[in-house]
């Protein structure tokens, strides 16, 4: 099978995650689970600064092939530079990542609506972090018309019905599955939406990666369906 995607992983310090978070173990667990790529974030971004954090996670990846940069941004330090923005596409990174819940900002934050639009011309896919119900709903008003992928990461038992109800609305956004762990989950998102809509993600090294690849293995998947899921889909969204 061709090399799998994984588009959520974080690496950095964090001392509440109690697992070893460094860019040596997340590579050890990807040859250990046969991923190819993965979309890496520093948590100095998400926890601290994310200008800091996006220029780790660059030099990160610029010394390492298998990974992929994703930014994180903020609303709570942005003050409307819009050339800093540009110099993320410009600096090669390929997703933008929201935190909400883990930064403590609500979806309706006034200057989450002002970054928003100033990402628009950019048409990066931006990731959104799902930790409370009600936050889908409040990111299709916002973002109804974005012209590029949305991705919503952290989707689980109890925001899966609200995430399922806006993919059917809105044909660009998509479903990662490190939280699709119930029983049935992944099967009831294929279901509803199509396998084409789901993408591999583990949240590795702080989750671990054989959970997600259990049930995917166990979620009556065709063979088609499961290599839209562990790679095709990511291919097709960030040209790989």
């Amino acid at each position: 099978m061709p090399d799998i995607t994984d588009v959520n992983t974080i690496v950095g310090p964090l001392p509440s995650a109690g697992a070893d978070l460094s860019v040596e173990h997340l590579l050890e667990l990807m040859a250990k689970h046969e991923i190819g790529r993965a979309f890496v974030c520093s948590t100095v971004g998400i926890r601290l600064s994310h200008q800091i954090g996006n220029a780790i996670t660059r030099a990160t990846c610029l010394d390492t092939p298998a990974l992929l940069p994703a930014a994180s941004l903020n609303p709570t330090h942005y003050f409307g530079d819009e050339h800093e923005l540009h110099q993320l596409k410009e600096d090669g990174f390929r997703l933008i990542r929201f935190f909400p819940f883990s930064q403590g900002w609500p979806v309706n934050l006034a200057s989450f609506r002002a970054l928003l639009r100033a990402l628009r011309p950019l048409a990066l896919p931006l990731m959104f972090q799902i930790r409370r119900m009600g936050d889908c709903t409040l990111l299709q008003s916002l973002l109804n018309d974005y012209p590029a992928t949305i991705i919503l990461s952290d989707v689980d038992s109890s925001t899966v019905a609200e995430a399922i109800a806006v993919l059917k609305e809105q044909p660009n956004w998509y479903l990662e599955t490190s939280h699709l762990l119930a029983p049935g989950a992944v099967r009831l998102v294929a279901n509803h939406v199509g396998a084409e809509r789901v993408l591999f993600g583990t949240e590795a090294p702080q989750r671990p990666i054989a959970s997600v690849l259990r049930t995917l293995e166990f979620a009556e998947l065709s063979t088609q369906e499961l290599e839209l899921i562990l790679h095709r889909n990511a291919e097709r969204i960030f040209s790989l």
